[in-house]
């Protein structure tokens, strides 16, 4: 079984450096942003893989323009 590690919202934008606001809507705008998901009725996360390979794609963007 693999390790799957929920970050808080909290947590997930320490990892990708962006405010809470800001993260939220680059959620709304970006099709490529990881997904949210939904840990009970109040509560949101995201997973840690979906976040690295996030930043991945990011980088080697940057990298290839």
């Amino acid at each position: 079984m693999s390790d799957i590690t929920v970050l808080t919202i909290e947590q997930a934008c320490r990892e990708i450096g962006l405010s809470e606001p800001t993260m939220r809507r680059r959620a709304a705008a970006d099709p490529d942003f990881p997904r949210k998901i939904k840990l009970s009725a109040r509560r949101v996360g995201y997973l840690r893989r979906d976040i690295e390979d996030y930043l991945t794609r990011q980088r080697e963007a940057a990298f290839a323009s």
